[in-house]
């Protein structure tokens, strides 16, 4: 059994724009993707806690997680559903 590390999140926004987050609990990061998938934020150094706190903040007020580290991965991701 594989055990992800990674958790990839996007973020709709008005305007059609969309930003891709890709957090990593373990190694403590979070980078924020421009739909060009250029990084434009990263954030480094983090607890497990920290990435935890960002993560619930950002899928409470403005996202749709994509994948996650429970056993949810055969969900189908649509947009339409927030």
């Amino acid at each position: 059994m594989i055990k992800k590390t990674k958790n990839i999140i996007a973020w709709l926004q008005s305007k059609a724009t969309i930003l891709k987050i890709v957090s990593n609990p373990k190694n403590g990061t979070i980078k924020i993707y421009n739909k060009k998938g250029k990084i434009i934020i990263k954030k480094t150094n983090l607890t497990k806690e920290q990435v935890k706190t960002v993560e619930e903040s950002l899928l409470r007020y403005a996202t749709k997680k994509l994948s996650e580290t429970n056993n949810r991965q055969n969900e189908k991701f649509d947009p339409m559903i927030s």
